[in-house]
Protein backbone atom coordinates (compact mmCIF):
# COMPACT_ATOMS: atom_id res chain seq x y z
CA UNK A 1 0.00 0.00 0.00
CA UNK A 2 1.41 3.22 -1.07
CA UNK A 3 1.23 6.21 1.01
CA UNK A 4 0.60 10.03 -0.05
CA UNK A 5 3.54 12.18 1.59
CA UNK A 6 3.75 16.07 1.99
CA UNK A 7 6.71 16.67 -0.93
CA UNK A 8 6.84 20.17 0.76
CA UNK A 9 7.61 19.47 4.21
CA UNK A 10 9.85 16.31 2.87
CA UNK A 11 11.82 18.84 1.43
CA UNK A 12 11.91 21.13 3.90
CA UNK A 13 13.15 18.48 6.17
CA UNK A 14 15.93 17.87 4.10
CA UNK A 15 17.01 21.06 3.35
CA UNK A 16 16.69 22.50 7.16
CA UNK A 17 19.58 19.86 7.50
CA UNK A 18 21.79 20.74 4.79
CA UNK A 19 21.32 16.81 3.30
CA UNK A 20 21.70 15.92 -0.45
CA UNK A 21 19.20 13.53 -1.83
CA UNK A 22 22.14 11.10 -1.66
CA UNK A 23 23.32 11.37 2.18
CA UNK A 24 19.20 11.01 2.91
CA UNK A 25 19.39 7.81 0.85
CA UNK A 26 22.54 6.99 2.64
CA UNK A 27 21.42 7.66 6.26
CA UNK A 28 17.99 6.27 5.72
CA UNK A 29 19.35 2.88 4.12
CA UNK A 30 17.05 3.40 0.83
CA UNK A 31 18.41 3.93 -2.80
CA UNK A 32 18.86 7.75 -3.83
CA UNK A 33 16.86 7.02 -7.23
CA UNK A 34 14.05 5.98 -4.28
CA UNK A 35 14.56 9.19 -2.74
CA UNK A 36 14.71 11.03 -6.21
CA UNK A 37 11.01 9.48 -6.48
CA UNK A 38 9.55 10.16 -3.35
CA UNK A 39 10.21 13.61 -3.32
CA UNK A 40 8.61 13.63 -7.11
CA UNK A 41 5.81 12.40 -6.48
CA UNK A 42 5.26 12.03 -2.55
CA UNK A 43 4.41 8.71 -2.92
CA UNK A 44 6.45 6.06 -1.23
CA UNK A 45 6.16 2.32 0.23
CA UNK A 46 5.27 2.14 4.24
CA UNK A 47 8.79 0.90 4.78
CA UNK A 48 10.98 3.61 2.73
CA UNK A 49 8.29 6.05 4.86
CA UNK A 50 9.08 4.21 8.38
CA UNK A 51 13.30 4.62 6.84
CA UNK A 52 12.76 8.16 6.36
CA UNK A 53 11.26 9.00 9.29
CA UNK A 54 13.58 6.99 11.53
CA UNK A 55 16.42 9.40 9.35
CA UNK A 56 14.92 12.24 10.57
CA UNK A 57 13.86 11.34 14.26
CA UNK A 58 10.04 11.98 13.60
CA UNK A 59 6.71 10.19 13.64
CA UNK A 60 5.63 8.17 10.08
CA UNK A 61 1.97 11.13 10.17
CA UNK A 62 4.64 14.08 10.39
CA UNK A 63 5.43 13.67 6.90
CA UNK A 64 1.73 12.15 5.48
CA UNK A 65 -0.45 14.12 2.90
CA UNK A 66 -3.28 15.72 5.53
CA UNK A 67 -6.52 15.01 3.55
CA UNK A 68 -8.76 18.38 3.11
CA UNK A 69 -11.62 18.33 6.05
CA UNK A 70 -14.42 17.99 3.72
CA UNK A 71 -16.36 21.54 2.90
CA UNK A 72 -19.50 22.20 4.49
CA UNK A 73 -22.37 22.33 1.54
CA UNK A 74 -24.94 23.85 3.85
CA UNK A 75 -24.78 27.64 3.20
CA UNK A 76 -24.38 30.02 5.60
CA UNK A 77 -26.26 33.13 6.17
CA UNK A 78 -23.89 35.49 5.18
CA UNK A 79 -23.52 34.09 1.65
CA UNK A 80 -26.79 33.77 0.63
CA UNK A 81 -26.97 37.37 1.23
CA UNK A 82 -23.98 37.91 -0.95
CA UNK A 83 -25.52 36.02 -3.73
CA UNK A 84 -28.82 37.93 -3.23
CA UNK A 85 -27.12 41.04 -2.97
CA UNK A 86 -24.26 40.17 -6.33
CA UNK A 87 -27.54 38.89 -8.26
CA UNK A 88 -29.77 42.29 -7.28
CA UNK A 89 -27.03 44.12 -8.35
CA UNK A 90 -27.26 42.33 -11.87
CA UNK A 91 -30.79 42.63 -12.31
CA UNK A 92 -30.90 46.62 -11.05
CA UNK A 93 -28.17 46.98 -14.01
CA UNK A 94 -30.09 45.46 -16.53
CA UNK A 95 -33.14 46.99 -15.52
CA UNK A 96 -31.33 51.02 -15.89
CA UNK A 97 -29.61 49.77 -18.92
CA UNK A 98 -32.96 48.64 -20.32
CA UNK A 99 -34.41 51.87 -19.30
CA UNK A 100 -31.86 53.85 -20.47
CA UNK A 101 -32.09 52.11 -24.51
CA UNK A 102 -35.74 52.58 -24.64
CA UNK A 103 -35.38 56.09 -23.47
CA UNK A 104 -32.51 56.87 -26.09
CA UNK A 105 -34.49 54.58 -28.53
CA UNK A 106 -37.66 57.34 -28.38
CA UNK A 107 -35.37 60.29 -29.07
CA UNK A 108 -34.26 58.71 -31.69
CA UNK A 109 -37.35 57.70 -33.53
CA UNK A 110 -38.79 61.24 -32.79
CA UNK A 111 -35.59 63.07 -34.73
CA UNK A 112 -35.85 60.91 -37.59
Amino acid sequence: MEMQLNVRKLKKLRESKAWSQSHLADVAGISLRTVQRIEKSGVASPESVMSICSAYDIQTNDLIEKEDPPIDMVPTFLSVVRYQIDHTNIKATLVAFFVAFIIAFIFTVEYI
